[in-house]
């Protein structure tokens, strides 16, 4: 990544974060935490060594800022969050929106590197996706939890668990995405990946969930256009990794 440069010569502290923790995206996700290089990093960020450490003191640092980079900030996307949290819609709708923002969050065909350093972090034992869990999977988590709550409360949802249930959503996205090319080149590849669009998988989870735990199967699960307009704009900012624009030393 060719990043400004200022008159003095000196290239914008925002500028060099950003670098470094590009570079540090993809040498994790081609290498894990284990075998990844700050010296390799470094190069690619075009920085010195000394200059990467003075912004991440050690390489578990530095990953750290990786994991946060790649699933936890929701950077701009806390207004158009807010937003969708507080529209009048029933609950089916709003794991509607959940699960079109998770899809394209694991599906983005750009996005590999998510999916790699998930992979390398599942296993490598997730001592340090622990972390990620506790700072941001588990309130978003809980989020979707008080939905379900809601909607059993209003009548719409019958789930003796909605815990289960978020983690079962939440695991069935996840585990189709990981697992893609274990079956690229066998006889089930195109009717479970090729054939299948992001959109045709949503309606698929959705119309499941409605079977399940719905308690009128013609409840409405389609979104307003207004809504689905925000709905959109949401799944297409939360693809793309948030650098932070600064941090502490």
């Amino acid at each position: 990544m060719r990043t400004a440069v200022k008159k003095s010569g000196r290239v914008p502290e925002a500028k060099t974060r950003e670098a470094i923790l590009s570079a540090a995206i993809d040498e994790f996700a081609n290498n894990g935490f284990a075998g990844a290089r700050t010296e390799n990093i470094a190069r690619n960020a075009k920085v010195n060594k000394a200059m990467l450490h003075y912004y991440y003191h050690d390489k578990e640092t530095l990953y750290n800022a990786v994991l946060d980079a790649l699933y936890g900030s929701f950077g701009e996307a806390d207004d158009l969050i807010q937003r969708l949290m507080d529209a009048p819609i029933n609950s089916v709708q709003h794991i509607h929106i959940f699960l079109k923002v998770i899809i394209q969050k694991h599906g983005d065909p750009n996005n590999k590197s998510f999916r790699c350093v998930l992979a390398w972090e599942l296993a490598a034992g997730q001592n340090n996706l622990k972390k990620v869990a506790q700072k941001f999977f588990v309130p978003r988590m809980l989020h979707l939890i008080q939905v379900l709550e809601k909607g059993i409360k209003n009548g719409e949802l019958s789930c003796k668990n909605p815990a289960l249930a978020v983690y079962s959503m939440i695991s069935q996205v996840v585990f189709y995405y990981m697992h893609s090319e274990t079956y690229e080149g066998t006889a089930i590849y195109d009717p479970l990946y090729k054939n299948v669009s992001q959109a045709d998988l949503l309606q698929f989870l959705l119309r499941n969930f409605i079977a399940a735990y719905a308690t009128n199967s013609k409840i409405r699960w389609e979104l307003p256009s207004d809504i689905a307009k925000l709905a959109d704009e949401l799944a297409e900012k939360m693809v793309a990794p948030v650098f932070p624009v600064s941090s502490e030393n």
